[in-house]
């Protein structure tokens, strides 16, 4: 016959000491339902697509119009105020940009430009989005 060896932290018990189960283990619950309003994940997916791949250092505020369409796509016109990574001072700019809702229900952004920068890419991002119809309108009061 043969020995059986236990190792400590192998499921045995450790020198003799018992952990009653559900006691002492900590449980996390995962919520199905998101916390986050659609606008806010709309923000969030803006924020980190231009924190990513342009020169902002920090973003101070942000005002986005929004429209998605049956394909899960999404439409994003808006100004932003941020914090320049080189130069200082804080600017404002104006962007448009497109995207899409994953299974989640996360917005990721593939397409963004900035009007002053980037005005040709802006006015076919533009077209773009008025093809598939995700083009937000603005209603000014």
């Amino acid at each position: 016959m043969g020995k059986v060896i236990r190792f400590p932290g192998s499921g045995g018990n450790d020198s003799g000491k018992k952990e009653e189960k559900g006691h002492n283990q900590e449980t996390e619950i995962k919520s199905i339902y998101s916390t986050l309003s659609f606008e806010d994940r709309v923000r969030k997916g803006v924020e980190d697509y231009i924190l990513y791949n342009f020169a902002v250092k920090n973003v101070l505020g942000m005002d986005v119009v929004y429209k998605k369409n049956e394909k899960n796509e999404v439409g994003v016109l808006g100004a932003i105020a941020y914090e320049h990574k080189r130069r200082a001072g804080t600017y404002v700019a104006d962007f448009a940009g497109k995207g899409y809702i994953d299974k989640e229900g996360n917005v990721h952004i593939d397409l963004l430009a900035f009007k002053a920068g980037e005005p040709e890419v802006y006015n076919s991002l533009m077209k773009i989005m008025k093809a598939k119809k995700i083009l937000p309108q603005i209603k000014e009061l």
